[in-house]
């Protein structure tokens, strides 16, 4: 688990390097130019300013399914991590004191 967590810290990082190497594009730019930033995105994130603001980012398809892969991963780690720790779920838990407020529960 910790592994997996310091590889989601890690690249986690990277993305955030990734966060402030980016390209900047007006959503003006975006609408005249939709091709050519479409083709940036397979090189680097674009950030999409509206009234000097940002208001939205756009990944390449590799990056978002590296991006879900990565939480999935984490997320999974979390709940093995929480398992051995000895949580058995919210069902299982509703249903165990409901059977210990009935007295028919073996602890």
């Amino acid at each position: 688990m910790f592994e997996s967590l310091k590889m989601y810290i890690v690249l986690k990082s990277i993305d955030l390097f990734k966060v402030f190497a980016m390209k900047i594009v007006t959503a003006t730019e975006l609408k005249t130019n939709t091709g050519q930033t479409l083709d940036t995105v397979q090189k680097e994130s674009v950030t999409i300013e509206k009234n000097g603001r940002p208001v939205a980012v756009i990944i390449s398809q590799a990056d978002y399914e590296r991006l879900t892969r990565l939480e999935n991963e984490y997320w999974l780690a979390r709940v093995e991590a929480a398992e051995k720790s000895g949580y058995i779920g919210s069902e299982a838990t509703t249903n165990f004191f409901k059977e210990m407020l009935k007295g028919n529960a073996k602890a």
